[in-house]
């Protein structure tokens, strides 16, 4: 018989010559000090097949505790012996008691009202967050299955502070983490009550009981998702008998709708016993430790695939030479300067590295014009992404070098695991320039959830902070057996460090406004354009995008490529995804699809096949794109708007449902005489005002544009333009109070500044709004809340006649004036206003160069012509500057409001709360802003400027 428990075998791995196995030097005793052959009847010669492993024999079966973990902490419920007890509410003794007065039943929670803090006030410790609020136990009454009167909630009464008179819930929002007294475990049982999210010790969004044993998480309980139940859990901790413990509640849920497990943790009478409540789970055990496999670089499969391409090993870094862009082509996401890196960098000199390449942040890189960066170096920063994955198997397995900084260090070198977009595990280099060592999490509570790897390398090298400044990374596996023994603070347990800044590279956006927040709905500006999500509440930061919908790539199907299309909250409230599926190779080429949500995330959607159609009744199913799905009240139905031809002429078409299934074709709304398209539109109504809003795909007039309504019939607007060519593909969503526009600021080719613009760009965000009547557009207030911080301005560069006065400046004709260049996100307010009502003046932006002189651009504001346009310095006539048309008085002064994101490259100027102008400026960060005049003086007035 084999025994993985006992090592006396013998694996000797044959060499398969012409189908004969060759057996070398293959012993069958042990040799003792005496040079004496020992015989031993329990051994067995075991000949490896191909692709077979030591470890395949030794630990067979890859189960799901990956083979022998060490510690198990007992039978899990899987023994003979366990004898259960009828009356757990009374068996045995309380776990854990109040020093100060042994006789209250504080592990039952029978406390309450000393308002601010009264848990540790009962010695309870370490309280963070929300917990600190809690009033003690909470009343039960309304509690399935609760002992006493009490219990233990996250979401029970609570106090803002020491000075608050007046209890309240703090509810499901509520996040934190407390410590029961320590006391000793002598019984072979913890028997207990618990109740509410589901979500486990190191998952996302945990709502756990912890067991922590000589520092470790050895245990852990969750709830059922049953609303204000609670039911009995057993932990054996027989293993454990005469050890120093205490519970931690854990409660790191903010209530976001990022999963769908309740955001709350409920326990009562913790009680250690000889007899068990429930037989123990498995499930609730945390493994210590782990079996490791001999062989990392083959065991398991590789963590994630090439969506065209299943059998290249991009989990390994296998690719490359494909210059600019390497890394998105092949199924990532890069961000910043890892868009330019040629893939797996030659690793000969990396010490451990597995096959021919590697990751590393600072190797080659290209520019997309084919020039050759060569190496990249330790100031490059920025992320790679891997393609979604499903957690599968027990442990996740990778090569790791290069810098020690974790990921919440603003010069991060590090590797994240993500989970519904929340950061679930963590790794850095081992401060190793040119080797890797192998790391592994322990993912078996992820088990069957969606999931990518982030590598990041925010180190920009400008200052030695003692870590290197760049990441290494090789060889990224799923396995049931370890590389190396997890390390338990990898696991990363916390309500924030999850959401980035409100940074999106994006296809057209999709917005969808519910419960508060919107969801920015996405193409992604790569691969087949699969369907991503952000939310946002305040448009300056986001949760971490994630795919929701993948296009299949599959070339026989409708939806190989995804288009755009929107989400809405049917009148029944369920919600609904339509959406367009692309294929130049089917007939019909464009079609609109349908999908459903399946939870209230509103990132798990299941298409439904039988409702696609495409153009009917005089509509073209070649062009067929863009559904925009409302609920007309007027018409007590359904609308779709249609991105479509009709009668040889680009159209706004229109379908019509009563259930979201079958659509009926109606008259367009809007046509033009044009050889393209009128793309992306939308429908909203202003206080009762409606509007459609569409983006011009024609080069001499892309735009996004606005139609009103006159007789019954839709027109263009007068200055039809919201904004200038930059900026395209917008949608708005909102609420009665506020409505946003988002759309993208174009991409340069190369993503050079000055070059010409490509598909796809960065977000950028209206507030519309009406005034006079009309449609416009100006800054949103979540940005002028946000950005709120009074940053400095002086001047830092004038030329020609510049003065400052005491909101602002006073120009000269010929003169100019900057201010400091900044890298964060900011906002400008000011007035600028002529003596000459047809002036020409505007905003300077100047970039001073280390080898002298400077780059510089302009927003020029031509009042003679009623136009503002960006443009480069010797560049002013460029057909693909940025212009918008609107009413201009120098006079009387032109309200402005700017703002700057330096990460995204992006800008904005608002003029008179009526129009705006965005513009792409890459090296945005390295540009002082300012103000110029021509052959007029200038006043600068009312001049601020914030940030966050």
């Amino acid at each position: 018989m084999l025994n993985k428990f006992k090592l006396n075998k013998i694996v000797q791995q044959c060499t398969l010559l012409s189908g004969v196995a060759i057996l070398s030097a293959c012993g069958t005793g042990t040799a003792d000090p005496g040079d004496k052959s020992v015989n031993n009847d329990n051994v067995e010669v075991v000949i490896l097949q191909e692709g077979q492993t030591a470890d395949d024999i030794l630990n067979p079966g890859g189960d799901n505790n990956g083979g022998d973990d060490g510690d198990d902490g007992g039978d899990g419920g899987n023994g003979s012996d366990i004898v259960l007890t009828d009356t757990p509410e009374t068996e045995g003794a309380s776990l854990f008691v109040r020093a100060n007065d042994a006789n209250q039943n504080i592990a039952g929670f029978e406390f309450c009202c000393g308002g601010y803090d009264t848990y540790q006030e009962h010695e309870f410790t370490n309280a963070t967050g929300d917990f600190i609020q809690l009033d003690g136990g909470f009343w039960g009454a309304d509690v399935a299955g609760h002992i006493g009167e009490r219990v233990f909630s996250s979401y029970g009464d609570g106090y803002d502070n020491d000075d608050d008179t007046s209890a309240a819930q703090v509810g499901p929002s509520a996040t934190g983490s407390i410590r029961s007294p320590e006391f000793s475990i002598e019984k072979k049982y913890i028997n207990f009550l618990v109740g509410g999210g589901s979500n486990q010790y190191g998952t996302a969004n945990a709502t756990s009981v912890l067991l922590v044993v000589d520092q470790q998480v050895v245990r852990s309980a969750s709830g059922n998702n049953q609303h204000n139940r609670i039911d009995w859990q057993t932990w054996d901790v027989t293993d454990y008998q005469g050890k120093t413990a205490w519970i931690e509640f854990v409660d790191m849920h903010i209530d976001d709708r990022s999963d769908a497990a309740l955001a709350y943790i409920l326990a009562d009478e913790f009680r250690a016993a000889d007899k068990a409540a429930v037989r123990p789970s498995a499930n609730n055990i945390v493994k210590t430790s782990a079996t490791l496999t001999s062989a990392p670089a083959t065991t398991g499969e590789a963590a994630f695939v090439r969506q065209t391409d299943v059998n290249q090993n991009i989990a390994g870094f296998e690719f490359c030479c494909g210059q600019f862009n390497s890394y998105q082509n092949h199924s990532f996401r890069a961000t910043g300067d890892m868009i330019k890196l040629d893939g797996g960098w030659w690793a000969a000199d990396v010490t451990n590295h597995v096959g021919e390449r590697a990751f590393s942040s600072r190797t080659d890189a290209f520019e997309a014009d084919g020039t050759n960066l060569g190496w990249l170096g330790d100031a490059a920063t920025g992320s790679v992404i891997t393609p979604e994955f499903v957690i599968n198997k027990n442990y996740i397995n990778f090569l790791i070098g290069g810098g020690t900084n974790q990921y919440t260090s603003d010069k991060a070198t590090a590797v994240v695991l993500r989970v519904n977009g929340k950061i679930v595990r963590h790794a850095t280099g081992n401060g190793e320039e040119n080797k890797v060592d192998w790391h592994s999490w322990d993912v078996a509570a992820l088990n069957g959830q969606q999931a990518v790897i982030e590598i990041i390398d925010q180190h920009d090298a400008v200052e030695d902070d003692g870590s290197l400044a760049f990441v290494l990374v090789d060889e990224i596996r799923q396995a049931d057996r370890a590389a190396a023994q997890p390390i338990a603070s990898a696991v990363v347990t916390s309500d924030s460090g999850h959401n980035q800044n409100l940074v999106l590279d994006l296809g057209d956006p999709n917005p969808f406004y519910d419960n508060g927040e919107y969801y920015i709905y996405y193409l992604e500006n790569l691969g087949f354009h699969s369907w991503a999500m952000a939310k946002t509440s305040d448009l300056i930061t986001s949760s971490f995008p994630q795919t929701v919908l993948p296009a299949s790539g599959n070339a026989s199907k409708a939806d190989q490529w995804i288009g755009s299309g929107s989400v809405i909250k049917a009148q029944d409230g369920s919600y609904h995804m339509f959406y367009t599926g692309h294929n130049r190779d089917l007939t019909p080429v464009e079609t609109v699809m349908h999908a459903k949500a399946t939870d209230n995330t509103l990132t798990n959607w299941q298409p439904i096949p039988a409702d696609t159609f495409s153009g009917s009744d005089g509509y073209s199913d070649f062009d067929f794109r863009d559904p925009l799905v409302f609920w007309n009240e007027a018409e007590s139905k359904y609308w779709m708007l249609i991105t479509t031809r009709y009668q040889n002429k680009a159209a706004i078409g229109l379908y019509t449902s009563e259930n979201l299934t079958s659509w009926s074709a109606q008259p367009p709304l809007y046509t033009e005489t044009s050889n393209l398209n009128l793309e992306v539109a939308d429908y909203f109504e202003l206080d009762g005002t409606p509007f459609i809003v569409f983006s011009d795909q024609r080069d001499n007039s892309r735009q996004v544009k606005v139609l009103t309504k006159q007789n019954d019939a839709w027109v263009l607007a007068n200055n039809s333009a919201l904004d200038g060519r930059a900026y395209y593909a917008a949608r708005t969503a909102g609420h009665a109070e506020e409505r946003l526009l988002f759309g993208w600021v174009a991409h340069n080719f190369g993503r050079k500044d000055g070059a010409n613009p490509d598909w796809g760009g960065d977000l950028m965000v209206h507030q519309v709004k009406l005034k006079d009547g009309e449609l416009a557009v100006e800054l949103p207030e979540k940005l002028r809340t946000g950005l709120a911080k009074t940053m400095v301005t002086d001047s830092v560069f004038s030329e020609g006649s510049a003065s400052a006065t005491a909101t602002g400046f006073d120009l000269q004709a010929q003169s100019l004036t900057t201010l400091a260049a900044s890298d964060v996100k900011n906002r400008w307010s000011f007035k600028l206003s002529s003596s000459n009502a047809d002036a020409k003046f505007g905003l300077a932006l100047v970039k001073p160069l280390a080898e002298g002189g400077d780059k510089r651009a302009y927003v020029e504001l031509d009042a003679a012509n009623n136009q503002a346009k960006f443009y480069f310095n010797a560049d002013e006539n460029n057909q693909f500057n940025p212009k918008v048309s609107l009413p201009l008085d120098a006079a009387s002064g032109i309200d402005c409001e700017l703002i700057a994101d330096p990460e995204a490259g992006v800008a904005a100027l608002y003029l008179n709360g009526y129009r705006a102008l965005s513009f792409r400026l890459y090296e945005l960060k390295d540009y002082q802003i300012g103000f110029y005049s021509t052959a007029d003086g200038v006043s600068v007035t009312d001049l601020n400027r914030y940030s966050r």
